[in-house]
């Protein structure tokens, strides 16, 4: 069987041609494009380059960083991202961030890169940028900086359905949005005591922030939106009042009872994966099929991104990045047909896939060796708007 459709973008429409556009913030943004410069941020962070505040917004003092990473490190491009700074961070970082995996993945969502998703910037990634900047009407030189930055932000949000009316308000974190690196919030690119202790936390719950050195990097922020998912509070990723309070008393239920074991349990009303071994229970930050309809690009069929519930067993597994015609799929462990639990560079709050079920790369390496051919997979949805395999909406496919 060939490798589903599925994949780390989300539904994808034929792109109007976009028009010049200058840098903007990152409050309202896409998170698939905030993850972008947000990975950036935080590689300069750890290399104590001062990006300002890890925001996902390509802002002055970050492309002031970048310029003093790429001089230090004899790189001749300035301010921007482009093949040899990728290059250079991998060298300086062996665990540097997915900022051009979540470059790849934004511009798949948008239709403009075809190739696999593998964190390199070469030559496809390169035309894919060349395209963007072209159609936007700002210099083409295949780096991503703030002008390309903007363009994709834009785009994103004109061409990928649900990506604008789902962005994180922050509403229950904090008194107002704010990107600014004065409030008290715990937050991407933060390090304190403080988060040590969340990350503690976490973990004891059962969620997978990474190492509690203190650091709030991705894994982190993944995590913090797991909780919010499974507690019912807003998704953002972010620590604030109602996160800290709600941690000491968790009350979001649990993996339901009477089900086999080991097992992947996908909530998608919450859109959180629960993984249940018989002494633990981890629960990890999901999006699954979106339900909007998109073109298929190699049959040019219309498909509905739709994630089939009722009881499964992963059936195969590849221990590679597949390439679909959707888009590619990190570690895929295939539970109906095409249909797959995989990893993806970006893993938003909102159902974002094409029906397969995103978790984070790093979950899925994670995950991968722990669960054989056989595993049962076990996917619900309480809202009742994802029917069983039986009673797929017309045109629902894994878009081989």
């Amino acid at each position: 069987m060939v490798a589903a459709g599925c994949s780390s973008a989300g539904p994808r429409r034929t792109a109007p041609a976009p028009t010049a556009v200058a840098p903007t913030a990152a409050v309202g943004s896409p998170p698939a494009v905030l993850t972008i410069v947000s990975g950036l941020q935080e590689d300069l962070l750890r290399l104590g380059y001062q990006p300002g505040a890890v925001s996902g917004a390509f802002s002055p003092t970050t492309v002031a960083a970048l310029e003093r990473f790429q001089a230090d490190s004899g790189v001749a491009e300035r301010g921007a991202l482009g093949p040899a700074t990728a290059r250079s961070l991998d060298a300086r970082l062996p665990d540097a961030s997915e900022a051009v995996r979540a470059l790849q993945s934004a511009l798949t969502d948008v239709g403009l890169f075809r190739g696999v998703i593998d964190g390199r910037y070469g030559d496809p990634l390169l035309q894919a940028v060349d395209t963007l900047q072209r159609d936007a009407g700002i210099p083409v030189d295949g780096e991503y900086g703030p002008q390309t930055d903007a363009a994709l932000r834009q785009l994103y949000a004109r061409v990928v359905p649900g990506a604008e009316s789902a962005m994180p308000t922050e509403t229950t974190t904090s008194t107002a949005p704010t990107t600014s690196t004065t409030d008290n919030l715990l937050r991407v690119g933060r390090s304190s005591p403080e988060i040590a202790a969340l990350q503690q936390q976490l973990i004891a719950l059962g969620y997978r922030p990474g190492p509690a050195d203190g650091f709030f990097g991705a894994a982190t922020e993944s995590a913090v939106l797991a909780f919010e998912k499974r507690e019912g509070l807003t998704r953002d990723g972010i620590a604030g009042p109602q996160v800290l309070s709600r941690i000491a008393a968790p009350s979001g239920a649990g993996p339901r009872r009477g089900l086999p074991v080991p097992r992947i349990e996908v909530d998608i009303a919450r859109q959180i994966v629960f993984v249940v071994f018989a002494n633990a229970v981890w629960t990890l930050n999901a999006s699954t099929g979106s339900g909007l309809t998109y073109e298929d690009p190699t049959t040019h069929a219309r498909d509905v991104a739709y994630t089939p519930v009722g009881s499964f067993v992963v059936q195969r597994e590849v221990d590679a990045d597949v390439q679909a015609p959707l888009g590619t799929l990190h570690r895929p462990m295939y539970f109906y047909q095409g249909w797959a639990v995989h990893g993806a560079a970006s893993v938003p709050a909102f159902p974002a896939s094409h029906g397969c079920v995103r978790i984070s790369d790093a979950d899925a390496d994670w995950l991968f060796p722990l669960v054989p051919v056989g595993t049962a997979v076990v996917i619900y949805d309480t809202t009742g708007h994802s029917p069983g395999p039986g009673q797929a909406p017309a045109g629902a496919a894994p878009g081989y």
